[in-house]
């Protein structure tokens, strides 16, 4: 074994070796941090629900501020509100101080994260929108601070200890304030109502859409699609689908029961009748008729439609209520449009 080899054999050793202490310690981080939840829990009290009231009956924005690591838990707090039907912006303190305060307007919300209660940019701001009619939230670990006083509804996490060994890097702080906000925001979502077809519109992309985003959603409802019915001229059917706003030149035969018979393409009808000058006029709908597509349940998700158009070389499918009654078309060209939004 080269020196090198072996040097590298005996520092693998020796890091290994510290391994048992290192997992230890992580754990006990977790653990603390757990435990400081339990204490934020036990401490809250019903200022959270009039702050959730006031947000609910304004039509304002919560504004989120904050210092430091506080801005970043803020960020993430501001996002979760707004992914939950509350209207959000995060802001950051300096630019407030240098024309960004603009952006917060009467009937806002100032929510403001200090662990100290004392940073001086937040209590710049404080001091300004004391002049409007703007309701100042805060989220800290000293309800007798500066901001607390100013503030007219004060989130309490209490004096928590920080879980780095020096005491110092915001750790046991920074995770209560990230879950206080996320209380606060689930709340609000339960009080409003918020439905998973709401969620839904708030996160179109990735394989969150494709779960929640349904085929009721994309697909064409029976009353925009060219309907005909057995034995129509074949003439009138090509006027009903002209008129058609957008069915891709398609419309669907149904008979009496309202059960779908099958398709009518134009361009089908075009080339089997020879073009124009061959075309008769008199001719039934009946022998054009293409088999029904595929069908699929209005409530699958889009990952399933994609699944059922894998499969087949078909344009459209034939969308059923749990009655499996003939409700719409869902066409591969709006599911297309719609994982391409689900790319970006």
């Amino acid at each position: 074994m080269s020196s090198e080899n072996h040097a590298n054999a005996v520092h693998s050793n020796e890091s290994c070796a510290g391994w048992p202490r290192m997992l230890a310690r992580a754990r006990e981080v977790i653990r603390r941090e757990a435990k400081a939840l339990e204490s934020v829990a036990d401490r809250l009290d019903e200022q959270i629900c009039k702050l959730a009231d006031h947000i609910l009956l304004t039509p304002g924005f919560v504004v989120v501020s904050g210092v430091g690591k506080s801005a970043l838990v803020g960020e993430k707090i501001s996002a979760t509100l707004a992914s939950t039907g509350t209207r959000s912006i995060s802001l950051d303190p300096l630019d407030a101080l240098h024309g960004s305060l603009g952006r917060v307007s009467s009937g806002d919300v100032f929510l403001a994260l200090s662990n100290s209660g004392e940073t001086d940019e937040l209590r710049q701001i404080v001091r300004a929108l004391k002049e409007q009619p703007v309701l100042i939230a805060l989220i800290t670990g000293r309800a007798d601070s500066s901001l607390a006083q100013a503030a007219h509804n004060v989130l309490d996490i209490g004096p928590l200890q920080e879980v780095c060994a020096l005491g110092l890097a915001p750790t046991t702080t920074t995770t209560a304030m990230m879950a206080l906000g996320d209380a606060l925001a689930l709340i609000i979502q339960e009080r409003r109502g918020f439905t998973r077809r709401d969620f839904a519109r708030f996160h179109p992309g990735g394989s969150l859409g494709r779960n929640l985003v349904r085929v009721r959603d994309l697909m064409r409802p029976v009353e925009t699609i060219p309907v005909v019915r057995p034995g129509t001229a074949l003439a009138q059917v090509l006027v009903i689908i002209c008129r058609a706003t957008d069915c891709s030149g398609v419309a669907v035969v149904l008979d009496n029961n309202e059960k779908i018979i099958g398709l009518i393409d134009s361009e089908t009808i075009a080339v089997d009748a020879g073009g124009a000058q061959h075309f008769n006029w008199e001719a039934r709908v009946d022998p054009y008729i293409l088999p029904p597509p595929d069908r699929i349940y209005d409530d699958a998700t889009v990952s399933d439609a994609i699944q059922i158009f894998g499969r087949n070389s078909g344009a459209v499918l034939s969308v059923e209520d749990t009655s499996n009654r003939f409700i719409g078309l869902l066409s591969r060209r709006d599911l297309d449009e719609q994982r391409n939004a689900l790319r970006t």
